[in-house]
């Protein structure tokens, strides 16, 4: 269901250290020693804010949504963090009449999800989401006695966990291309990833 063509992330949050260089009283570099500055408890500068845009549409249905997240940079090669997405849908159905019109599923999904990503080497990280998918629409049925449509509403929840694996590609500055893989474990019959061997999903972020 979730059809994402391009996602941009905004994240803020680089690492700042000093370095000193000590010389004996002749001027001559005595030894040469890097003091870098650490910070403890929380610390703004890795804070990370940001989310994602997906639109998918063609000439009778469209997909269209917006994932804002918020996160911390635990270690250089760790962050984690909360989401929230929404998701409006309008995807053609199959005809049940014999009249050949063209009937429609409408809908939403929110999803709030945690997290994570880990850089295990350079640019490629591992990533993980766990969500709670809620899917609330608008499906047509069919009465053959009255040869009339009617609508099924109906409301439906699942949970997802997303395993995959991501690189970045620097090009220039802070800002990246990346593209990342996953795969969803739990395979419950109400995800919108059921039936999707492989969720993938690029774009450009900023401070990665």
């Amino acid at each position: 269901m979730k059809h994402i063509v391009w996602v941009i992330l905004v994240f803020t949050g680089i690492n700042l250290a000093s370095a000193q260089d000590v010389y004996t009283s002749s001027g001559k570099p005595g030894y040469h020693k890097k003091v870098v500055k650490k910070k403890t408890g929380y610390d703004p500068d890795k804070l990370i804010l940001g989310g994602g845009l997906s639109l998918d549409f063609g000439t009778d249905w469209i997909v269209a949504g917006v994932s804002p997240i918020i996160g911390y940079r635990i270690t250089d090669q760790f962050s984690a963090g909360l989401g929230v997405g929404y998701l409006y849908f309008k995807l053609p159905d199959y005809d049940m009449s014999t009249t050949y019109t063209t009937v429609y599923k409408k809908g939403n999904l929110i999803y709030p999800n945690v997290w994570a990503r880990y850089f295990v080497y350079r640019n490629i990280f591992l990533t993980c989401n766990f969500e709670y998918d809620i899917i609330s629409g608008n499906y047509p049925g069919f009465d053959y006695n009255s040869n009339q449509y009617y609508t099924i509403k109906e409301s439906i929840s699942a949970q997802s966990l997303l395993f995959g694996i991501g690189m970045k590609q620097p090009i220039g500055g802070r800002v990246s291309m990346f593209g990342q893989i996953q795969h969803e474990v739990l395979g419950q019959p109400n995800s919108p990833y059921a039936g999707q061997p492989l969720i993938f999903n690029a774009g450009v972020c900023a401070g990665l």
